[in-house]
């Protein structure tokens, strides 16, 4: 056993925390309330997560899920911007707090697409010649770079956060696609395919003509881009990288630095990773009864899921169930839809899109029979089918949302350097031993 290992076991053995006294000092362990509830950090007029009510016992009731971009559902958000793309209304909504007028729509979009090309010598030398296997770590520090080609970067006048917030935006479509063709041609030795954004197109346009080595792509298949960058440009404060985002932004640290930190969140399989999960899931469950089985076939799989028997064996239906959404998640209605459209126009993708659609009933109905829970279909549960109908590769799947969230964590930001200036320091309760002599001479 080396240094270290002797170490490690000694840490495990000696300083080893009973989690009995979780309870003992009623510490709320990832900021939860026992009844499950997140407890109140703060307050915001970004956006709002409902998903269920508290009666007067403190239990969690079941409703239906919403999720309000500053006071507006977002199933109506999706909706607004009708045969159009909307993401760029998306993000005037939550930067600015109203529904873009037609003359500000165009103003906003044009300021957008006036600053999609990247600062000077960027791509060579900052983009293509540090590819990493890490795609979310080659985009943050990208990010992080972005603060050297800044005149005044630590300025965090919220004007000024604005425009610098814009333009990180602004420049995502293009660090996403060049940091993928970075790792396709260094580390996977393929073809470098560099195209330069087209101002003429939108945000979600762009990300696919670049992503693309022909840089080729459909009106539907930009549109139902479109419409997943729309669900995932926030989910109010309390989210993880949100959060996180907050926390760094009270310390009046810089912008590249605080959505740097909400991208290490945001990397983390448990927070943006989990539509990965869920492709790998169903995948196994339909190489194991197929796209034919029937209902009773699939009730059996998602039991034997639940019991650790197969897939990962975690335990986990992936896709299935929310720490806020009980009977919806609002997100995962609109999706749902985009990836029916998707999958009409092929036969192989409607087969595959009517077997999610009955697996998510069927979980539904196992868990609320066999576990008596009221769970719903979350985001990720169609979000990965329309990343993969749309001929998206996993590596862009974070980084997508990644994209689409960068308005988000800025309007937070904005709304934190504004109202809350006051620096995130919770406390925690020391339960070791002191020691009152020490004698290091032994």
């Amino acid at each position: 056993m080396s240094f270290l290992e002797e170490e490690y076991k000694r840490l495990i053995d000696e300083q080893s925390i009973d989690q009995s006294l979780y309870d003992t000092y009623k510490v709320k362990r990832g900021l939860r309330n026992n009844n499950g509830t997140g407890v109140l950090v703060g307050l915001t007029k970004v956006a709002e997560v409902s998903g269920y009510t508290v009666d007067d016992n403190s239990v969690k009731q079941p409703k239906r899920g919403n999720l309000y971009y500053r006071g507006i559902d977002i199933r109506d958000v999706s909706m607004l911007s009708g045969d159009d793309f909307g993401y760029e209304n998306t993000a005037f909504l939550l930067l600015f707090g109203h529904y873009p007028l037609k003359e500000e729509e165009i103003e906003f979009k044009k300021l957008i697409s006036s600053q999609y090309d990247l600062p000077e010598g960027f791509l060579e030398n900052i983009i293509l010649k540090n590819p990493s296997k890490s795609l979310m770590n080659h985009i943050t520090r990208s990010i992080l770079s972005l603060y050297s080609f800044d005149e005044d970067p630590d300025n965090i006048e919220p004007y000024e956060l604005i425009k610098k917030g814009i333009k990180i935006m602004a420049a995502m479509p293009a660090i996403v696609a060049y940091s993928l063709q970075a790792k396709t041609h260094y580390l996977d030795h393929d073809s470098l395919h560099i195209h330069f954004p087209k101002k003429e197109y939108s945000f979600a346009e762009n990300l696919l003509y670049l992503a693309r080595n022909d840089g080729n792509f459909t009106e539907l298949e930009a549109k139902t881009l479109d419409r997943c960058l729309m669900v995932h440009a926030d989910h109010g404060g309390g989210n993880n990288s949100a959060f996180v985002g907050t926390v760094v932004a009270t310390t009046a640290t810089d912008i590249y630095s605080m959505i740097s930190a909400s991208m290490a969140s945001l990397k983390g399989p448990k927070h943006g990773g989990a539509n990965q999960a869920v492709l790998d899931q169903m995948e196994e469950v339909i190489k194991l009864i197929g796209l034919d089985a029937t209902d009773s076939e699939i009730k059996d799989a998602v039991r034997k899921i639940l019991n650790k028997e197969i897939c990962d064996k975690s335990g986990l239906v992936y896709g299935i169930g929310h720490a806020i959404y009980t009977l919806s998640d609002p997100r995962c209605e609109v999706l749902k839809q985009e990836a029916e459209k998707l999958a009409n126009a092929k036969e192989e993708t409607k087969k595959k899109f009517d077997f999610y659609s009955r697996f998510e009933r069927i979980a539904i109905e196992v868990f609320k029979t066999e576990k008596g829970r009221e769970v719903c279909a979350n985001v990720d549960f169609y979000s990965g089918l329309v990343y993969e109908m749309l001929n998206i590769p996993r590596d862009l799947f974070i980084p997508i949302f990644a994209a689409a969230r960068i308005i988000g964590w800025v309007s937070h930001d904005i709304e934190t350097i504004l109202y809350s200036s006051k620096i995130v320091r919770p406390a925690t309760k020391y339960v070791g031993t002191r020691i009152e002599e020490f004698d290091n001479n032994k």
